[in-house]
């Protein structure tokens, strides 16, 4: 099957055509292949290729611990967006280049650095849903409210139930 696909290059080659005037593939047509690659820098391309597709993946598998109900789709925009919060708008471009990628996301993933963009988003996502999750619950069952208050202030410190009574209060004189 290969053999026809690459006769048809070859003598669509052969007789002058351009790479560019050949019919484009399937693969091309959905942006899979990207951009044509020159035989002597694949070995580069594909080594900073991979490097930052494990990174990714590394993420997203992060970023699914932290909220299982986002898609891949998903976590990529948000990787992305996360990046150009970090680098710039001046450096967006900088998303297409694999090496570039992968210095920043090894630069964020450090062990060294305990606060980093993507860390500290994953955090959010984590504490954003597990707040979710407890809205669901209360709003589901509602006559376990007090209880659930009850029993999370008592986990607290002394000055975080103060907040909380002080929170309460204002929302009793507000209403």
């Amino acid at each position: 099957m290969l053999l026809s696909c690459y006769c048809h290059v070859t003598v669509g080659l052969a007789s002058g055509t351009s790479p560019s005037e050949l019919p484009k593939t399937a693969g091309q047509e959905k942006g899979v292949i990207l951009e044509t690659l020159e035989w002597r820098m694949s070995r580069k391309f594909f080594y900073w290729r991979l490097r930052r597709l494990l990174l990714e993946g590394r993420i997203h598998k992060q970023i699914s611990q932290a909220n299982e109900d986002l898609s891949v789709a998903q976590m990529q925009a948000m990787l992305r967006r996360w990046f150009i919060e970090a680098e710039g708008t001046v450096k967006a471009y900088e998303w297409d280049n694999n090496q570039s990628v992968v210095q920043w996301l090894e630069a964020q993933l450090s062990e060294e650095e305990p606060h980093s963009v993507i860390k500290d988003n994953i955090n959010c996502l984590k504490r954003d849903h597990v707040l979710q999750q407890i809205r669901s619950l209360v709003q589901d069952n509602p006559e376990v409210a007090i209880d659930s208050i009850v029993h999370m202030t008592q986990h607290m410190t002394p000055s975080q139930r103060n907040e909380v009574a002080r929170i309460l209060a204002t929302m009793d004189t507000s209403s």
